[in-house]
């Protein structure tokens, strides 16, 4: 028979408690057990495929779920991973939330605003005063437990909400996308690049390439100030630890950084310089913190170029590099170089 009391009187209409034993978990739904009791390990029915997943009761695997399709919009040929026949920009439009006495107007595909469909609520335990905006009915300290892995072989004890421990799940793998050959570390089947698509931020209206649900800006100034400031000094902290760990000859000063943004323009693209690139990164690839490593950027190249290096990186915006800046063709020489040993050493 079904739990139908907890702690303190009736459980509220719809909400109730997992029959599994010792399982305390509330939730809103018709199962008489929580997500965590239904997931059951299975076997993808595809021919020729035979992933096995973790499921509720699928029995196929995420990618033969969700196979990439066309959208079936007038005009548009962007091609997503996902059950609608419409793309999330196609399907995003200004609409009003139907929450009654809401009247917010909004830019999206869902049917209630963000606000209606993560509202401030009080956690579920009876004992617990947290208040907290989200869709889970009780707060991470209440639904994250005490836990041993259930890997094969492991008993490693953990406080969270998943079965395995983050050592299980982090393994080395190759994307399970038809088309992509890149291998990576981490939990998920599918790399960085085959997650993003495009986005609608559900607070600017803005359309985004990318994996995260806010746009960039957005999702900065959602975060509480203390966290920015955090966030910050950690990044500054590192960037800091990196030129010292890079440097040659000693630091070079800031009239120097200014000298060489000087000489702009961009190398990459010809625009006006505002900043100061490293031709090979400092973080993951060993540059160095040395005029020689040293070219004037604009603010767009130097952030679309980031951590990669010349050969990883847009090659028409290379190129144009190539022409102007004897530092970056020195440098895309010995990269190109490197990586043809890397081959050779690999065919052997």
């Amino acid at each position: 028979m079904r739990r139908s009391a907890i702690e303190g009187g009736e459980l509220p209409p719809r909400l109730r408690v997992c029959e599994a034993p010792s399982c305390n978990h509330m939730y809103t739904a018709t199962n008489r057990f929580c997500t965590r009791h239904r997931m059951r390990t299975a076997t993808c029915k595809e021919p020729d495929c035979g992933a096995v997943f973790t499921s509720t009761g699928s029995r196929y695997c995420s990618r033969h779920r969700y196979p990439e399709r066309e959208c079936a919009a007038d005009g548009c040929t962007h091609r997503f991973r996902g059950g609608n026949r419409i793309c999330s920009a196609c399907r995003a439009t200004w609409r009003e939330c139907v929450t009654k006495n809401c009247g917010t107007v909004y830019k999206g595909n869902a049917r209630h605003c963000r606000d209606c469909m993560t509202p401030m609520r009080r956690c579920a335990d009876p004992v617990c005063p947290t208040v907290y905006r989200g869709t889970t009915l009780r707060c991470w300290d209440h639904r994250a437990v005490e836990r041993t892995c259930e890997g094969d072989g492991c008993e490693n004890t953990f406080r969270g909400t998943t079965r395995l421990c983050v050592s299980c799940r982090t393994m080395e793998r190759e994307c399970a996308t038809s088309n992509c050959t890149n291998v990576y570390w981490g939990d998920r089947s599918y790399c960085s690049g085959c997650r993003k698509s495009d986005r609608v931020c559900p607070d600017c209206g803005r359309d985004f390439w990318g994996r995260t649900t806010r746009c960039t800006s957005c999702w900065w100034a959602q975060l509480p100030t203390d966290v920015r400031s955090a966030i910050s000094r950690a990044r500054s902290n590192a960037r800091r630890a990196r030129r010292l760990a890079a440097q040659v000859a000693g630091p070079v000063s800031v009239a120097e950084y200014e000298a060489i943004r000087a000489e702009g323009p961009c190398v990459y693209c010809g625009g006006e310089a505002t900043e100061v690139d490293h031709v090979r990164p400092l973080a993951l690839h060993g540059g160095w913190e040395h005029p020689s490593n040293l070219v004037p950027a604009c603010r767009t190249c130097n952030a679309s170029k980031g951590h990669r290096l010349l050969t990883e990186w847009d090659q028409l915006r290379v190129f144009c590099a190539l022409r102007v800046s004897e530092k970056v063709a020195a440098e895309y020489e010995l990269q190109l170089s490197e990586l043809n040993c890397g081959g050779e050493v690999d065919a052997g």
